[in-house]
């Protein structure tokens, strides 16, 4: 078979160590200070059949695409997220009070041949839109690959960039053998009909197969519900959802109420980055968390839960819509908050 999963080598990290030369000697290539960042110090893997052996918890994937997002209609963007995120996660001091051994960096999926693909579609055309789609299966396919290894060696996958299309392949892998609960931070509940694939039904797609079991939202915005979701959900008893409340966000409720309904030994974590608010991303809003409420979510989630989430998946954020470093700053804190 052939791997859609290009792995990050030791020449990958050097181009994210800073050349922060001794300003006292001009001409030598001396180091200013004995500092190490996590481009330096961080865990790789040369062989995705040896994942077992790493010591990290963590295993920290992207996916640079944002397929899902055009065939759902929304603004592309999402497809930077990863290059962003690296330039500023790798750039983090490695020290006694911030250790890296907790991660390991492996790769991203492969996707330019498919982005190129894509790239002269135009999604306001049915017969465009529909290649799109099929785009997505096939990215989907990639996607649970590289997460059955991750599943294989017990580690936690934490998935950075793209749309929240990749939710639907990274359920399947994990809700195959035992339909897996999920918590999903999001302004959207991604519930639209299971007709094609795109970034807005893929939790739609692994109920109705049977991966995913108990459903639960944090911070819906009910303005975006359409009467099907609300008959969909008010008839479910495995799916319910938080609605975003603008005059006084209670995580320690939220969360309480989303660990209810969900099996917290066995769960996935979805954070939307539309969820916050003016963030830049493939629906952006002014209506939202904000940024430290989406950290404090996140946290007390892993905090109270009884297991740490099967896997992480951050999605939606685009760059391109920010000021230099916005998204890749944020997506890094997201990341090394985890414990």
């Amino acid at each position: 078979m052939k791997s859609h999963f290009e792995l990050f080598t030791r020449e990958n990290l050097d181009q994210y160590v800073s050349k922060r030369f001794d300003l006292n000697e001009e001409g030598v290539s001396e180091l200013e200070d004995t500092s190490r960042t996590y481009a330096q110090e961080i865990e790789i893997s040369d062989d995705l059949e040896n994942l077992a052996d790493l010591k990290a918890t963590y295993i920290i994937i992207g996916i640079p695409e944002d397929i899902g997002v055009r065939a759902n209609l929304g603004r592309a963007g999402a497809s930077e997220a990863w290059s962003s995120f690296l330039n500023s996660f790798l750039g983090l001091q490695n020290t006694s009070l911030n250790a890296v051994n907790r991660f390991c960096v492996l790769g991203n999926v492969i996707t330019e041949d498919l982005m190129s693909r894509a790239a002269g579609l135009d999604s306001s055309l049915h017969d465009n839109r529909i290649q799109l789609s099929h785009l997505v299966q096939v990215l989907d396919q990639r996607v649970s690959e590289i997460a059955l290894k991750i599943i294989e060696a017990g580690k936690i996958p934490v998935v950075i960039g793209g749309g929240h299309n990749n939710c639907y392949p990274l359920l399947r892998a994990f809700g195959y053998t035992r339909p897996i609960d999920c918590i999903n931070i999001d302004a959207h509940t991604d519930l639209r009909a299971a007709k094609g694939r795109h970034s807005g039904n893929g939790f739609s797609h692994a109920i109705q197969e049977g991966y995913l079991k108990s459903y639960f939202m944090i911070g819906i915005q009910e303005n975006y519900l359409s009467q099907p979701m609300i008959d969909l959900i008010s008839k479910n008893d495995v799916i319910d959802y938080s609605k975003f409340n603008h005059q006084y966000v209670d995580v320690n409720a939220e969360v309480k109420m989303a660990l209810q309904h969900i099996d917290s030994d066995y769960f996935a974590l979805e954070v939307d980055m539309d969820a916050v608010a003016n963030f830049p991303s493939s629906a952006q809003s002014p209506v939202g968390y904000s940024f430290q409420e989406m950290r404090n979510l996140i946290n007390e989630i892993i905090k109270q839960s009884n297991r740490l989430p099967r896997y992480i998946h951050i999605c939606e954020a685009a760059p391109k819509y920010g000021y230099p470093n916005q998204v890749g700053k944020a997506l890094a804190t997201l990341v090394n908050d985890l414990p």
